[in-house]
């Protein structure tokens, strides 16, 4: 409660405002504010204004601070501190890596630019580091001390500093029940770097089969397994960019494997789900003898033709878990092994399907019709090898060698193309493979509908994948290290990075069921947080500080209360 207080200093009484409260069931007085003498107050009172700011600043508040929140409540904070704990002066390596994770989800970019982002977010308020503590250089010599030199930096398992990490948060998560038991998703992906070819001193970015289409440039490989129902990053491994996706699946298998030993997680309590690369037959016999649950997608030419051409409306309609979806199940023979084989529609992945195929439809033969009247030029010099060359690389795409027919032919020593759009194929495409999916299991007691929604933490792991290169959730390019160490403390908080806002993600369905991750982002970084400066009160002092928060929508509100960030938004006065 607020009152006025008097006190005299030599023959003048001067007044405050003062807040009491109890301390340790003691009142205590726990705030006062100056407001002058008795000719001030009348003053105030007279003119009944608020006294105008001298500047204002703004910094950003809801995205950062709502991560750091998240770092504390799962315990990342306390961890990292206890594998890399303080040197006697200066910032933890762990938090330099927290640091490095927030700042490439908030405002990706290289660590010469950290410092002065760092000074204008709450970060800088709520830690009360300087900022020239966070320089390109301090953060070289904290990444050095997290995976020393003398190591060998592709090591694995007990002697690698970044493996023992990976086991104690997954050990940390297991016992906070933040991990479940049930749904492991499985995936690979490359990312291409900018380092270059007479690069010696790294060993993993090599050129390979970049799923961008960058054939040109070096790339690293990633295998990446998240908890299929809570989102979190469970354990990663980076390998050579020249390593096929099919290869690197034996040794990721041994670090599950591993992994669910050492925290004495059953292996036969966990279903493994993949894509459909991994459904060869040497790794289905791989998982076999794990012990391990999986679910795979079958590739198209591998299902059975009588299950994958089963009518749609013979499809049984799943539950509204699954809205749009039908399924169906049978036991049949796949790899010279008995599997249940799932058939999935879904109606909005079949409209997708037929938007992209329409669009590319659209523009390959607008292409063709140029081409053919470029074709009729006097000036014309085209070979046939060189046409089909050209018209094949269109026609690339999947689904459009089935659609557009073309005929080639020479009269008077001009080649002349016509071309043609087969509806009757589309018909097919519709009535027999948009919107389907063939999933294999070793789970034979599970309904089509379980095993449909076990496979949609494949599909989670894609948009993490997504997220990851096109910087909508977290950017991992451009990548600025040229080492391999570096590259893989890189990939290391990266992946941090994806579990605070995973976690983030799953706590923010409570204020707005539904919400994308995307959409998160976008209303969690227009909560902003105003520095106002004002004069002193009196003709001596420092100036006044007073903090307030952007004006929030109702959304806004809501996460900002289910986030936690209403504890952290207490404007300091004085």
């Amino acid at each position: 409660m607020a009152s006025l207080v008097a006190k005299k200093k030599g023959n003048q009484l001067y007044y405050y405002v003062v807040e009491s409260a109890r301390v340790d069931g003691k009142p205590r007085i726990v705030h006062q504010a100056y407001l002058g003498t008795a000719e001030k107050v009348a003053a105030l009172v007279k003119d009944r204004t608020s006294p105008v700011p001298l500047s204002a600043t703004s910094r950003d508040f809801g995205l950062p601070a709502a991560l750091w929140l998240a770092a504390e409540q799962t315990g990342l904070v306390a961890l990292l501190e206890t594998l890399w704990p303080a040197p006697r002066s200066g910032p933890s390596p762990a938090r330099y890596l927290l640091l490095a994770a927030i700042h490439r989800i908030c405002q990706p970019g290289p660590k010469t630019k950290v410092a002065d982002w760092y000074s204008r977010t709450i970060l800088h308020s709520i830690w009360g580091i300087a900022p020239e503590r966070f320089t390109s250089q301090a953060f070289w010599d904290a990444f050095e001390k997290i995976l020393p030199e003398h190591l060998d930096p592709l090591a694995a398992g007990d002697d690698d500093p970044l493996d023992r990490a990976q086991l104690r948060l997954l050990d940390l998560w297991k016992g906070k029940q933040m991990v479940s038991r049930r749904l492991l998703a499985y995936d690979t992906t490359n990312f291409y770097t900018y380092i270059a070819s007479h690069n010696t001193r790294n060993d993993v970015a090599q050129r390979g089969h970049n799923k961008q289409g960058r054939h040109n440039l070096r790339q690293v490989g990633l295998s990446y397994v998240l908890d299929g129902e809570n989102g979190l990053s469970l354990c990663h491994h980076l390998y050579r960019g020249n390593v096929a996706d099919g290869e690197e699946f034996s040794t990721s298998l041994a670090r599950m494997l591993g992994m669910l030993d050492r925290c004495r997680i059953e292996r036969d309590t966990v279903t493994l789900v993949l894509d459909k690369g991994s459904a060869a037959l040497a790794n289905t016999l791989e998982l076999q003898e794990a012990g391990v649950g999986w679910i795979s997608a079958l590739p198209w030419n591998q299902a059975p033709i009588a299950l994958r051409e089963r009518a749609v409306e013979q499809l049984p309609i799943c539950s509204s878990a699954q809205p749009g979806v039908r399924a169906t199940a049978e036991k049949l023979l796949v790899h010279g092994q008995q599997y249940l084989c799932v058939l999935k529609y879904s109606s909005s992945f079949a409209g997708e399907q037929l938007h992209s195929l329409t669009t590319s439809l659209s523009k390959v033969m607008q292409a063709l019709r140029r081409f053919s009247m470029e074709l009729n030029k006097p000036q014309a010099r085209w070979k046939e090898n060189q046409i089909r060359s050209k018209i094949q690389r269109w026609l690339s795409g999947q689904y459009l060698e089935e659609l557009i027919r073309y005929q080639l032919d020479s009269q008077d020593g001009r080649w002349r193309l016509q071309f043609d759009f087969d509806t009757a194929a589309l018909q097919r495409l519709m009535d027999h493979r948009l919107g389907r999916t063939v999933l294999l299991t070793n789970r034979m007691d599970w309904s089509a509908e379980q095993v449909a929604i076990g496979y949609s933490g494949q599909q989670e792991i894609e948009r993490v994948f997504r997220g990851l290169k096109d910087g909508d959730w977290l950017g991992w390019g451009p990548m600025y290290h040229w080492t391999d160490r570096k590259i893989r403390i890189h990939a290391f908080y990266c992946m941090l990075g994806i579990s605070l806002l995973q976690h983030l993600h799953k706590q923010a369905q409570t204020a707005w069921n539904g919400i994308s991750t995307e959409q998160l982002l976008e209303e969690l970084r227009q909560i902003q947080q105003f520095v106002l400066l004002y004069p002193p009160q009196g003709d001596k002092g420092p100036n006044r500080v007073a903090t307030v928060l952007s004006k929030q929508t109702l959304p806004q509100q809501a996460l900002a209360k289910t986030l936690g960030l209403d504890q952290l938004s207490i404007a300091p006065r004085g």
